[in-house]
């Protein structure tokens, strides 16, 4: 497997490359968003990792298609995996609200996810197009959020991220009651055949005060931190992000999302 990686190094790219060398893959730690001329492709699979655009530079080169949730996605979910409103809008429309709200670009980090007190204090450029997909969520408070690396609805590994709204590292403990829980509640989104789900993904889930877990997001494996996952467990989902579009099977086509300039 040969393994591109981004110019830019942090602790979750280190672990990666550490791990996908330990196992045996080609890794490409590359200075800028070009494929070199000299590559050759190994038959065993290409994949990559690191920010979005840089993922998806790769991926417009060697011609792969990106494994993804579509943006629908959060904002189809049953409601007994929300415990909260979730709307998929557009950027024009959000700026109406005229009520505090969760907002985040459904594409991209072209504004910063947060709560705001209207539509109007969103903080995205005037140069962003109106038809931009955004997602709303009612606010609610997120004691304990958790990361989970998904292959073929299995789980691969997981690690909490989140505590009361602040990153937390490898020092915190969980207790056994709310690992319990959580492991009981993503089984049962995972084993929800309702629910569609992209082949390679992480879906964040967490524990809302008062109401309960629920799904927090879903997003791309291929640009999410691992945190204190098992960077060796992450590596097949890696690998099932990045499909060659000659490869692309009936399954893998809803989750690849065709962008407009």
């Amino acid at each position: 497997m040969d393994l591109f990686l981004s110019p830019r190094h942090n602790q979750s790219s280190a672990a990666i490359e550490s791990a996908a060398k330990e196992v045996g893959w080609n890794v490409h730690r590359l200075t800028n968003w070009r494929v070199p001329e000299s590559y050759h492709a190994s038959a065993s699979g290409i994949t990559a990792y690191g920010e979005p655009l840089f993922v998806a530079a790769i991926a417009d080169a060697l011609d792969l298609a990106l494994i993804e949730p579509t943006f629908s996605w959060l904002s189809n979910l049953p409601a007994q995996y929300l415990k909260r409103k979730v709307e998929l809008t557009t950027l024009g429309e959000a700026r109406r609200l005229n009520m505090k709200t969760f907002a985040k670009p459904a594409d991209d980090k072209c504004f910063a996810a947060k709560v705001y007190e209207s539509g109007a204090a969103i903080e995205a450029s005037q140069l962003l197009p109106k038809t931009s997909p955004v997602i709303l969520s009612d606010v609610v408070d997120w004691e304990l959020e958790c990361r989970y690396f998904v292959l073929e609805r299995k789980v691969m590994c997981s690690s909490p991220y989140s505590f009361d709204g602040e990153l937390i590292d490898d020092s915190f403990v969980e207790s056994d009651n709310n690992v319990n829980e959580r492991s009981i509640f993503i089984e049962s989104l995972l084993e929800d055949e309702t629910v569609p789900l992209p082949p390679a993904c992480v879906v964040d889930i967490g524990l809302i005060r008062g109401k309960g877990w629920a799904v927090v997001e879903a997003n791309p494996a291929f640009g999410a931190g691992i945190y204190q996952c098992e960077p060796a467990r992450v590596l097949p989902v890696l690998a099932r992000s990045l499909v060659l579009r000659r490869d692309l099977s009936p399954s893998d086509h809803p989750w690849v999302l065709e962008r407009t300039e």
